[in-house]
């Protein structure tokens, strides 16, 4: 069976209706053929500032895109009230002022619905450089804001939504015992070669934090 993505482990359980409305903030990468993979029968509304990386595969997947701006246009046009899930997943810090932003956001939920945000937390900020995938904060140069766990939470809680779970977001036990000794395996390396790879190690080593959120 795939590995569940992080971001859908905590909903998976809760997202239990036939057909849920999931809206995507910043849906590039295959996030749109993803979602399906998880949530067949699911309406996927996309948004974002460009189609970046995305295939065939996930334009089918996408039943509307949205059109949106890094200043905070374009948000206007999704529907209120209309999602049981709205996602997040890394977009918060490639935002220079995310608050306005959100707060618009928790309007586009239903009541009940839920909503993901995903970010590198501040001890992103002291992990290793990596010579691949992003593992210090500032290895990506888009990275342009360091959101902190209590503000995001108090943004959903002035706008409606409750706090469901917050935190550093975190592997299975065996995940990290195997990721463990992964970190063993690339620490070696550096030490030899003086390069290191952060790829797969963001939960061992704390790079992401999450606020999950129900619209009350």
């Amino acid at each position: 069976m795939p590995h569940c993505p992080m971001k859908f482990r905590y909903l998976r359980r809760r997202l239990t209706m036939p057909n849920p409305r999931i809206l995507d903030i910043g849906c590039g990468n295959g996030s749109p053929s993803l979602t399906k993979r998880w949530f067949p029968g699911c309406h996927y509304s996309g948004a974002d500032i460009q189609r970046y990386n995305l295939g065939d595969a996930d334009d089918a997947a996408m039943n509307e895109f949205f059109a949106i701006g890094a200043d905070g246009s374009g948000y206007d046009a999704i529907p209120d009230a209309s999602y049981d899930l709205l996602i997040l997943n890394h977009v918060v810090e490639h935002m220079p002022n995310p608050a306005p932003i959100l707060a618009a956001l928790c309007a586009k939920l239903k009541l009940g619905g839920y909503i993901w945000i995903a970010f590198p937390s501040l001890r992103s900020l002291s992990l290793p450089h990596s010579v691949d995938e992003t593992l210090n904060f500032c290895d990506d140069p888009t990275h342009v804001y360091v959101p902190d766990l209590r503000q995001i939470a108090n943004i959903l809680l002035a706008n409606g939504v409750r706090i469901v779970h917050a935190g550093r977001s975190r592997e299975g036990f065996l995940t990290s015992v195997s990721d463990c000794l992964k970190l063993a395996r690339r620490l070696f390396t550096r030490a030899v070669t003086g390069r290191f790879s952060g790829r797969g190690l963001w939960y061992i080593l704390g790079f992401e934090d999450h606020v999950l959120g129900q619209r009350n």
